[in-house]
C-alpha cells in the first residue's frame, strides 16, 4: 500500500479523485444534452476519462495487490474505448458523418476489443502485461508489468488514431474562417495533454517510472472538448453547412487564395480539374476561369456559367475568391433547340408567304392563260389546235409550279437524322435518273463519305443538274468536283453555259428569281436544303465561264 501520509501520494490521489469527479460529472451533464454534433462522444470521453482516473486512484491507495489487478482490469476496456471515441468525435465535429457507418465503427472497435481480451487473459499466453507485480517506488506502491506484443500493437493503434484525428482537426483549422478557428485551436491544445501524458508514461519519464499520468490528461482533454462543444459552440454553421452545401453539391466549387493558387476543391471540381490542381496556380490549371470571361464556357463537353465571389476577412482584406461553376448544359441545349425551332418557324412562315405569293400570282397567270385558251377553243375562235397547245403549256407550267411548291415546303425543314452517303455515288445516281439528252457529267475528286439526309441531297443535286440543262442547253457539260477543306467537304457543280452575271449571283437563289423563264423555285430549294443541313451555298463562275454552285461545310464521316 502507498504511504498515504506522504505529500506526493496525497497530491496525486487528490488530482486523480478530482479528475475522476470532474470527468464523471461533466460526462453526465454532456450526456443529458448530447444533441450537439459530437456531444455524445464528448460525454463518453469524459465518462471514460473519469472512470480511468478513479480506478487508478484505487490502484494507488489500495493495500491489496488483488485489488490493484481488479482495478486495472476494470479500467482496461475504458482505456481501449478512448481512441475510438476520439476518432468518432473528430468525424462528428468536422462534419464527416458519411464516414460514421456501422461497418467502420465495428472496424475501429475490433482492435480495442481484441486487446482487452488479450490483457484480461495475459496470464495464460504472455502476449500482454508480462510479469505483473506490485513494486514500491518511494511513497508509492504501484503495479509494474512488461509490455507484450498485444500491448505494443494497441499502443501503435491508439496513437495512430490520435494522430489521424489530430490531422483532421488541423485540416479543419486551415479551411475554417477566423470566426471558427478558436474551436479547432482549443481542441488541438487539449489533445496535447493525453498525448504527452501517454508518452511520459510509456517511456518512464520522471521520478516514479511506473506512475501513469495519462488518466488526468484524458480528463483535461475531455474538459477542453466539452468547452468547445457546449460553450464555444460547434461548427454546425460553418463545417456542416460547407460539407452538405458544398461537398455534396453537383456544381464544381473552386477556392483560390489571394496569391492566385487553388486552395480547395469540392468533389465535383476534383472530377473536372487535374489531380494536382490544389496548390497550383489557377491561371495555369484553368486559364479560362477569369473575371469578365464570356459565359458560358465549355469544359469536357459540358457548359458552365461562372459565379465569382470574393473572400474577405473581418477587416475587409482580400483573401481570395470562390468560383461556383453552374452546369447549364441542359439549359443551353434547350435554348439552342428553341432558337432552332424559332428559326425553322420563321423559315416556314417565309415559305408560307412565298406559297401564297405563287398561288396568288404565278399560278394565276398560267391558269388565266389556260382558261382563255379553252374558251377560244370552245367558241371556235382562232386555231383550235393552237389554243389547246397554249392550254397544255399553261397546265405544264402550273404542274411545275405545284411540284416546286411541294418540294419547297419540305426543303427547309431542319435535318434531324443523317445517313452515311457517298457524294460520288449520289451524283452519278441522280444524273442517271434525269433526261439528259446529249449532256455529259464528269465527277472529279475523292469519293468522300459524308453525313447528310440522302433524299434531300439527291433533290439538291437533281435541281442543280436540271438548272444546268435548262439554262445551258441539252449538250451542256456538267462537272462535279469533290474536295476536302478545313471546314469539311465541298461539292462544286459547274457547267459550260452562259453563267450567272456577277450582279445577280446574290439573288439567283432567292424564291421567284429566274434568269431563263423558269419557276424561280429550283435554286431556292437548293438553298433551303443547304441551310437545313448547316451548309453554305455560293454562286461563282466556272473555268469555262458558266455557272458554278459550291456547297461547303459538309460534315465528313468519322469512320
Amino acid at each position: 500500500m502507498s504511504d498515504l501520509g506522504a505529500l506526493p501520494v496525497q497530491a496525486y490521489l487528490a488530482a486523480c479523485l478530482l479528475a475522476g469527479v470532474i470527468g464523471l460529472g461533466l460526462g453526465y451533464v454532456a450526456w443529458t444534452d448530447r444533441d450537439e454534433p459530437g456531444g455524445t462522444e464528448v460525454a463518453l470521453y469524459l465518462l471514460c476519462g473519469g472512470g480511468i482516473s478513479l480506478l487508478y486512484a484505487v490502484r494507488v491507495a489500495s493495500a491489496s495487490e488483488l485489488a490493484m489487478v481488479v482495478a486495472l482490469n476494470l479500467s482496461t476496456p475504458l482505456v481501449a474505448a478512448v481512441p475510438g471515441i476520439w476518432m468518432a468525435f473528430v468525424l462528428a465535429f468536422s462534419g464527416h458523418d458519411r464516414w460514421r457507418t456501422e461497418n467502420r465503427t465495428v472496424a475501429l472497435a475490433v482492435p480495442a476489443f481484441v486487446w482487452v481480451l488479450a490483457a484480461w487473459s495475459s496470464g495464460t499466453h504472455g502476449l500482454s502485461r508480462r510479469s505483473l507485480t506490485a513494486v514500491v517506488e518511494g511513497p508509492f506502491t504501484l503495479l509494474s508489468f512488461g509490455i507484450g506484443i498485444a500491448d505494443a500493437a494497441f499502443v501503435l493503434y491508439a496513437y495512430g488514431l490520435c494522430i489521424v484525428g489530430t490531422l483532421v482537426v488541423v485540416k479543419l483549422y486551415r479551411r475554417t474562417g477566423n470566426r471558427y478557428r478558436l474551436q479547432t485551436f482549443v481542441i488541438l491544445l487539449g489533445t496535447l495533454f493525453p498525448f504527452l501524458g501517454g508518452i511520459v508514461t510509456v517511456v518512464d519519464v520522471g521520478s516514479y517510472a511506473s506512475l501513469a499520468w495519462f488518466p488526468t490528461g484524458l480528463v483535461v482533454h475531455g474538459v477542453f472538448l466539452y468547452g468547445t462543444v457546449f460553450w464555444l459552440g460547434t461548427l454546425d454553421a460553418a463545417v456542416v453547412a460547407r460539407d452538405t452545401a458544398v461537398e455534396v453539391m453537383q456544381d464544381p466549387v473552386i477556392v483560390a487564395g489571394s496569391d492566385g493558387r487553388i486552395r480547395d476543391l469540392n468533389p465535383a471540381a476534383e472530377k473536372l480539374l487535374p489531380p494536382d490542381a490544389v496548390g497550383s496556380s489557377l491561371s495555369d490549371v484553368f486559364p479560362r476561369l477569369e473575371v469578365g470571361v464570356e459565359h458560358p464556357i465549355s469544359i469536357g463537353g459540358r457548359q458552365f456559367d461562372i459565379q465569382e465571389d470574393p473572400i474577405t476577412d473581418p477587416r475587409g482584406t482580400d483573401r481570395g475568391h470562390v468560383f461556383l461553376l453552374r452546369d447549364v448544359t441542359e439549359r443551353e441545349r434547350r435554348q439552342t433547340e428553341l432558337e432552332r425551332r424559332e428559326a425553322e418557324l420563321e423559315r416556314q412562315n417565309e415559305r408560307l408567304e412565298d406559297f401564297a405569293g405563287v398561288v396568288s400570282h404565278d399560278l394565276r397567270n398560267p391558269l388565266a392563260a389556260a382558261t382563255a385558251a379553252v374558251e377560244l377553243a370552245r367558241h371556235g375562235e382562232g386555231d383550235d389546235e393552237d389554243a389547246l397547245d397554249r392550254a397544255a403549256n399553261a397546265h405544264e407550267r402550273m404542274d411545275d409550279l405545284i411540284e416546286g411548291l411541294l418540294s419547297l415546303a419540305t426543303a427547309g425543314k431542319s435535318v434531324d437524322e443523317v445517313d452515311h452517303v457517298s457524294l460520288d455515288g449520289t451524283a452519278r445516281r441522280v444524273w442517271s435518273r434525269l433526261e439528259t439528252a446529249d449532256a455529259t457529267l464528269a465527277v472529279d475528286g475523292p469519293d468522300e463519305p459524308a453525313l447528310a439526309d440522302g433524299d434531300r441531297l439527291e433533290q439538291l443535286l437533281s435541281n442543280l443538274f436540271r438548272n444546268a440543262i435548262e439554262h445551258a442547253g441539252d449538250d451542256v457539260a456538267v462537272r462535279v468536283k469533290i474536295e476536302r477543306r478545313e471546314d469539311g467537304i465541298a461539292v462544286a457543280v459547274a457547267d459550260d453555259g452562259p453563267g450567272v452575271p456577277p450582279d445577280q449571283r446574290s439573288e439567283v437563289t432567292e424564291r421567284g428569281v429566274s434568269l431563263g423563264g423558269g419557276t424561280g423555285l429550283g435554286l431556292a430549294i437548293v438553298g433551303d436544303i443547304a441551310e437545313a443541313h448547316g451548309w453554305t451555298l455560293s454562286v461563282e463562275e466556272s473555268e469555262t465561264g458558266g455557272a458554278r454552285f459550291v456547297i461547303s461545310g459538309i460534315e465528313p464521316t468519322t469512320d
